[in-house]
């Protein structure tokens, strides 16, 4: 039997853990706080099959067909994920010759995805009529998960499964011996193991040079607004990146959450959030759907993107250190993504299967030299 620490409670940690403990792996789950204290209560989450390279939309449609199953894989707990609609609002010209040129690519994959012209755009996102002028979008299949039952859901599953979770502990590094992982060492002693899972979020890039080794990813601060409930108005998730990154939709409740991202969010982990935020997330949603403007906002979180350079996450084993696997780097896809890859590296872990999937994630493809990660750099200029 594998030994396994995890580090982390989120999303992709519990996913994990679960898959590692369903193949006969000894398994304990390690937090500093407490289950999805990080990144997996921060977030609205989305899910979509469509992305702009053909490896990340293979694994987008999959990771898709995965979420059908979590409800049977936690127990018949409701992770309350309802099907949706994405509409990626397109404002500029290079941006619907760009995404024209995805259309054959998730035909042939299976992503659902379609460029439509400026009247289908607005007739399937009725509250942006009045606003500017949309030039074109694309429509495809989504859907949104509620991130509280997700992680509930899977929490009660891995304690059922015999996962053992230690909250209140950091994880400080690991112990090695003949230059593999031995154990996990943590603020309440050591850990045997002969795996270690880093699937601590935005602290994944800390922990991991704790370890020995120096990754690329960085911590990104993003901010969300939420507006007092109404009744249902609309039901794409709505996507845009001109003049900015933003989004906005709404939820089960009948709020509205959105948010737009500017040039001066800082790296690093932080759940502070700002004015400025607040006041550039109503001026580009508003020019953009003015019919928005009668919501009241009522409270505002932070939390933060484990961004990599080419916004592909960090899965598999570091070649310099056996034993010492990456479950990170998720740009912004962590829900989306982490269940699929949580079981493709479970199995990884236990069997030694390495899914050819997994095979553009590696943790050490950048040598382990770290590039600066901006979250102002254009959106498109990342993906190759």
């Amino acid at each position: 039997m594998r030994r396994a620490a995890v580090v982390g409670a989120g999303i992709a940690g519990l996913a994990v853990a679960l898959e590692l403990r369903r193949l006969g792996a000894d398994v304990t789950v390690v937090d500093d706080r407490y289950p999805g204290a990080g990144n997996s209560t921060r977030n609205v989450g989305r899910v979509r099959s469509m992305q702009l390279t053909p490896d990340l939309t293979r694994f987008a449609v999959a990771a898709r067909r995965k979420w059908a199953g979590v409800h049977a894989l936690i127990g018949q707990r409701n992770p309350l994920v309802f099907p949706t609609r994405y509409a990626w609002l397109l404002y500029a010209d290079d941006e619907v010759e760009r995404l024209a040129a995805h259309e054959p690519m998730w035909a042939e994959l299976g992503a659902h995805a379609r460029l439509v012209d400026s009247a289908t755009a607005v007739a399937a996102v009725p509250v942006v009529r009045g606003g500017e002028p949309v030039l074109a979008a694309v429509l495809g299949d989504a859907a949104i998960v509620h991130h509280d039952a997700a992680v509930y859901g899977y929490l009660l599953a891995c304690r059922e499964a015999g996962a053992e979770i230690r909250t209140g502990v950091r994880a400080e590094g690991i112990e090695r011996t003949g230059g593999a992982v031995s154990a996990l060492e943590t603020s309440d002693g050591r850990i045997p193991a002969d795996a270690v899972v880093n699937a601590a979020g935005g602290r994944a890039g800390e922990f991991a040079r704790a370890c020995g080794v120096q990754p690329p990813n960085r911590p990104v601060r993003r901010q969300v607004l939420v507006t007092e409930a109404s009744r249902p108005f609309m039901t794409p998730a709505v996507t845009f990146y001109r003049p900015a990154e933003g989004w906005f939709n709404q939820t089960l409740r009948g709020e509205l959450v959105a948010g737009v991202v500017g040039d001066d969010e800082p790296e690093g982990m932080t759940e502070v959030v700002g004015l400025r935020f607040l006041a550039r997330t109503a001026r580009v949603v508003l020019a953009k759907a003015p019919r928005l403007g009668v919501l009241h906002v009522i409270r505002q979180w932070s939390g933060v993107y484990d961004m990599t350079p080419d916004r592909r996450p960090l899965v598999g084993e570091h070649e310099r250190i056996p034993g010492l696997f990456a479950l990170s780097g998720w740009s912004g896809r962590g829900f989306a993504f982490a269940p699929l890859a949580a079981e493709l590296l479970a199995r990884w872990i236990v069997r030694g299967e390495r899914s050819g999937l997994l095979a553009t994630f590696a943790p050490d493809r950048f040598d382990g030299v770290p590039e600066t990660v901006r979250a102002g750099d254009d959106y498109y200029s990342a993906y190759i």
